[in-house]
């Protein structure tokens, strides 16, 4: 008897010896992996950076040059007695700057709350060069920005393309042309209106697409999807509140537009499907579902914060495996069988 039990403890010294020593070993060339891998990313992502930055400020000028008329827009010509060209013009519901603020700043902000309140920080530990929370933070907004002036490009240059008259073209414009026409066609015309300036007047021969709706659209897939796969399930109506709003953001640009006398319902239509597919394919490509590619460790720790414990696990990680590791690695535990009494290996003896 008292030569099991020597050879038992024996074994188990040399096991948690051998396990120590391993886990020192795994620790060490980790450590050294990641050192490397933070030197490399650094190197990456600064060259990254540089070029993202530099293709912003392209698009940038280009997209000033196209809204400010550096480039002749089509005409597309008009009848004179036409009515869905004779509205007067009596404001925008959701001014140009207020659809910029919203689609520009309201993203971030959702991004960055629901990153921080509701995930901790080793839960991004990954082998990537963005296994940080800020950096993954700024890598899908980064996504978000880099589709959304990508459809804004695509916007002007087809409004320059078509230079389709909006529904207060006659009220804005005042074509000298039209002054005694009554059931002509005309083909080109100057526009005389000098009480608004000259980006306002020329603008009203923009109408296709709806701009509005393309951007608000956009946004709205986006976030609701954002909010899909990465707010957790702690509540039963949050979520779906939020995505409610912003469901009837988009809904709420796209018919103010018909109802200012801004757009035809044609153009609203074409921004709608055009911001919902680019909405779609920013989500799923360069965002891939708001998925992560973590390690082991920042998944457990993950689904510890959001899963509760139901049969000895706690989202999926098992507490008890995770127990055997401690206790094979605390000479001070020992496994006892049933029938067994427990007893402390100090009082064993040869």
């Amino acid at each position: 008897m008292r030569m099991e039990r020597s050879t038992e403890q024996l074994t188990r010294c040399s096991t948690v010896t051998l396990a120590e020593e391993t886990v020192e070993d795994i620790n060490n060339i980790t450590a050294s992996r990641t050192e490397k891998i933070m030197s490399v990313c650094r190197k990456t992502l600064r060259w990254i950076y540089m070029v993202d930055l530099a293709l912003a400020l392209g698009m940038t000028v280009l997209l000033a040059i196209l809204e400010f008329n550096v480039v002749p827009y089509q005409q597309i010509g008009f009848f004179c007695n036409d009515p869905k060209i004779s509205f007067k013009f009596t404001g925008d519901t959701i001014s140009m700057a207020l659809l910029i603020g919203f689609s520009i700043g309201l993203p971030l902000v959702v991004i960055w709350i629901v990153e921080y309140v509701c995930y901790p920080a080793d839960s991004y530990e990954s082998a990537s060069c963005y296994g940080t929370r800020g950096r993954q933070i700024w890598r899908w907004y980064g996504h978000y920005g880099a589709g959304i002036t990508t459809l804004t490009l695509v916007c002007e240059i087809m409004k320059l393309l078509i230079g389709e008259p909006r529904p207060h073209f006659l009220d804005t414009c005042k074509p000298r042309e039209a002054d005694n026409c009554t059931d002509e066609y005309v083909s080109s015309y100057t526009c005389t209106n000098t009480e608004f300036s000259n980006w306002f007047v020329n603008d009203s021969s923009k109408s296709f697409p709806s701009g509005h709706s393309a951007l608000s659209v956009y946004t709205s897939i986006f976030l609701v999807w954002y909010l899909q796969n990465r707010l957790p399930n702690r509540t039963l109506f949050l979520k779906p509140w939020l995505q409610c709003l912003m469901g009837m953001w988009a809904v709420t640009c796209s018919m103010t537009r018909v109802g200012d006398n801004r757009h035809h319902w044609w153009d609203v239509l074409a921004g709608d499907v055009l911001g919902l597919l680019f909405g779609l394919f920013v989500v799923t490509v360069p965002c891939g579902h708001f998925c992560l590619e973590r390690t082991a460790a920042a998944v457990a720790a993950t689904h510890a914060l959001n899963e509760p414990l139901e049969n000895g696990q706690i989202g999926g990680y098992d507490v008890r495996r995770k127990q055997s590791a401690k206790k094979l690695l605390n000479p001070a535990v020992v496994d006892v069988s049933e029938g067994r009494e427990m007893k402390d290996i100090t009082t064993w003896r040869e």
